[in-house]
């Protein structure tokens, strides 16, 4: 039988199993000739449903599970702002440069512009 059947007949099976619903006979009458290889899973999985009990959780641990979750969420996350922190560093460093070569251009530009400003309004006066 493919794997991929097989897996399908087996999901079925145990939908069908938590609904109450499934009987180990009628994927047997389904498939006769591979009784001997589905068989023995479907008694395996009956086995193991009667085996399996719902559990109920206490309150109480619910809530340390809750608060235990979210200190490891909390100290995570600051672990991966702290590695970013130190990869930005770097980069940190040439924009702060990069500003500092802006302005000082900026300063520059605008003394030459005042330079030349001051050096035209003078000669329009020399001429006259």
């Amino acid at each position: 039988m493919n794997d991929k059947v097989l897996i399908e007949i087996l999901a079925s099976h145990a939908d069908r199993l938590i609904k109450g619903e499934a009987r180990e006979g009628d994927y047997l009458a389904m498939f006769p000739d591979r009784r001997e290889e589905l068989g023995p899973l479907l008694t395996v999985a009956e086995k193991v449903k009667r085996a399996l009990v719902p559990v109920e959780v206490a309150p109480a641990f619910r809530q340390r599970l809750r608060k235990g979750l979210l200190a490891a969420a909390h100290q995570k996350l600051a672990q991966q702002t702290a590695d970013r922190g130190f990869a930005l560093a770097p980069r940190k460093g040439v924009l702060l440069g990069a500003a500092a070569l802006g302005s000082a251009v900026s300063v520059v530009g605008v003394i030459a512009y005042l330079i030349r400003s001051h050096a035209k309004a003078q000669h329009a006066t020399s001429a006259r």
